[in-house]
């Protein structure tokens, strides 16, 4: 058999009745995570202009938008609530994908999932079933696609179509049709983090949509190519495979969650920066230097001057001055007006990135910075080689819920952040999404 023969057997047998009670808690986590990020991304004007762009270009239909009380198609919804998700840069992500397959597929699935009725637990398993194959087509790239390609959207529109076809409960051809039209319809976008100041934000909600559609269009008939993921040149088909089904290296349970509205690269710079200050009571005026050895990728985020709220997510010197300056990064911390404020852009200016060789040598499996902070009292330093969040370094449940609880009762009130965390943790037992969903819809 194939290797994409091998996903798409692999996401037809996923049983949701066997599956742990760790892997649905975890996967019901992701789940929480994800709508809460995405809650508070109905803010910003980049879902603002999704969501006017889906409501005059999708038609209508029965799937929820986040944050509207008009339902649009499929694609439509996944589209906006692909973008809310994402426009925060405080989505999950996955260490050895290199990016964030959540948003992506959570959307998809919600989609698919609230027009068929399926179960809570069903819904789950689809969710398990596309982060394997998400974060399976990001690892499993060949050299030159991984080293030009960092945008989640070209490997994780793999697990929206899986996902979304698992839902429609399609045959193995019709499965193997919709990865096929994945492949051949998906962004193929440029390299590197397309200009951090931009909304494509790693194509994330144009995969989610895409994902749909592909499935969709299998559901029709649209027959997509056959093994492409085997003979494309872009994937190792033996690493994709290479320990597929194994309930205890499912690539959900190796998912991290964010604890600052920044960049995942720029985090271990950022819990070693307030590691220093707390323990050591150092304020921001005593800071002279902050030297920061790393990893090669976290030089593309020196920019001094960010020009927007998205470009200040990606730059290290801001989040750095930021961190030190309010011992947090929310995301109304990453502000336009936080971009003119000269204390925060003095700070800035006084961070230096490194990049060290055996540090370097470790990434992706590890994102380790070295901190040095010289200040009036004399240099301080230390290292972290698990940012917080980080399955080695994980947010409690507790900790979580206190995220969602901090970027959604603003927004919908504390009872209605309550009834929805109540309806998430609720899933692996629920009859149908439903409960969730009316509870979007504000």
């Amino acid at each position: 058999m194939s290797a994409t023969g091998e996903l798409v057997s692999f996401v037809r047998r996923l049983d949701p009745a066997g599956l742990s009670d760790q892997v649905l808690h975890q996967a019901s986590r992701c789940v929480l995570d994800v709508v809460g990020v995405a809650i508070a991304g109905t803010r910003t004007p980049m879902t603002q202009i999704s969501a006017r762009f889906a409501s005059e270009q999708f038609g209508a239909g029965k799937a929820t938008v986040i944050g509207s009380r008009r339902p649009l198609s499929v694609a439509g919804a996944a589209w906006v609530n692909g973008n809310a998700a994402s426009a925060l840069d405080l989505d999950d992500g996955h260490r050895l994908a290199m990016g964030h397959p959540g948003a992506v597929v959570i959307p998809a699935a919600l989609g698919i999932a609230e027009v068929t009725g399926v179960r809570g637990r069903e819904f789950l398993a689809a969710i398990v079933a596309g982060y394997e194959v998400a974060v399976r087509a990001s690892v499993a790239r060949v050299p030159w696609y991984k080293d030009r390609m960092y945008s989640s959207g070209i490997w994780g529109i793999f697990g929206a179509a899986a996902a979304a076809g698992k839902l429609l409960g399609f045959d193995e051809a019709s499965l193997q049709s919709a990865i096929g039209n994945a492949a051949s319809h998906g962004p193929f976008p440029p390299g590197g983090l397309q200009a951090n100041y931009s909304m494509v934000k790693e194509v994330i909600g144009w995969a989610g949509m895409t994902g749909c559609a592909a499935a969709l269009l299998a559901q029709q008939g649209f027959i997509g190519p056959e093994d492409v993921m085997d003979y494309s040149g872009r994937w190792n088909p033996a690493q994709l495979v290479e320990g597929l089904g194994d309930p205890d290296r499912y690539a959900i349970l190796d998912t991290y969650f964010k604890p600052y509205a920044v960049c995942r690269w720029a985090h271990s710079s950022v819990d070693a920066v307030l590691e220093l200050a707390g323990r050591h009571g150092l304020g921001p005026e005593e800071i002279e230097k902050i030297l920061v050895e790393t990893f090669y990728e976290v030089t593309r985020l020196v920019n001094y001057a960010p020009r927007n709220a998205i470009a200040a997510q990606f730059s290290i010197p801001f989040a750095l001055a930021v961190a030190l300056r309010h011992g947090r990064i929310e995301p109304e911390d990453v502000s336009e007006e936080n971009l003119l404020r000269p204390e925060i852009l003095d700070l800035a200016r006084k961070v230096e990135v490194f990049v060290d060789p055996e540090i370097n040598s470790q990434f992706p499996a590890k994102t380790i910075a070295r901190v040095a902070m010289q200040t009036t009292r004399g240099r301080f330093q230390t290292t972290v080689e698990y940012p917080r969040g980080n399955p080695e370094n994980p947010l409690s449940d507790e900790e979580l819920a206190a995220k969602f609880r901090s970027l959604t009762a603003k927004i919908v009130g504390d009872r209605a952040s309550e009834k929805l965390q109540a309806a998430i943790l609720g899933l692996p037992r629920a009859r149908d999404v439903t409960s969730l969903t009316q509870l979007l819809a504000f």
